[in-house]
């Protein structure tokens, strides 16, 4: 039941991203960086061992592909240890243009209207080898974050191109 309300609340398609992002929670000021996972027009999901409570306002700033987002947001879905949902809250024309050029380039041939795809979807056995290497770039980036990767292991990795 659960995992039907989270399908029912994404109308919008989620995009592989990972981007530098800076939140600050309104209420109190406090500021962090962060990176964005994924992306949609609604909204991201924002990588963070202490992720904020859902309800929490927030500014968003998304840097990507020499391009700036800033707008406000709302943390609907929280994960500790994880990160959180969020979806912006006030994006006027010249915001949405931004975000679907990015999501243009992430998904060229995919349309920003599709719906998440269903499970059984994403679990075909033979995966897109674009797919695979957004998956594996973003592992990685997981785990030099988390600290279970160092510089040297991740310049490895990435050099070996997996």
């Amino acid at each position: 039941m659960g995992e039907e309300k989270i399908e029912e609340r994404r109308l919008k398609k989620r995009h592989l991203f990972s981007a530098s992002t800076e939140i600050t929670e309104l209420t109190s000021g406090a500021r962090f960086s962060t990176r964005a996972a994924d992306l949609s027009l609604q909204g991201c999901y924002l990588d963070s061992l202490n992720p904020l409570e859902i309800g929490t306002k927030i500014r968003v700033r998304i840097m990507w592909d020499g391009a700036e987002l800033t707008c406000s947001a709302l943390v609907r879905d929280s994960q500790p240890g994880l990160g959180m949902g969020v979806a912006f809250t006030d994006m006027d024309d010249a915001r949405k243009a931004l975000l679907q050029g990015w999501i243009e380039k992430l998904d060229p041939a995919g349309s920003s209207d599709q719906a998440t795809p269903s499970i059984s979807e994403i679990s075909k056995p033979v995966p897109n080898p674009e797919t695979k290497e957004n998956l594996a770039l973003r592992l990685i980036d997981l785990l030099h974050k988390k600290g279970l990767l160092n510089a040297s292991e991740v310049s490895g990795l990435l050099r070996d191109k997996i």
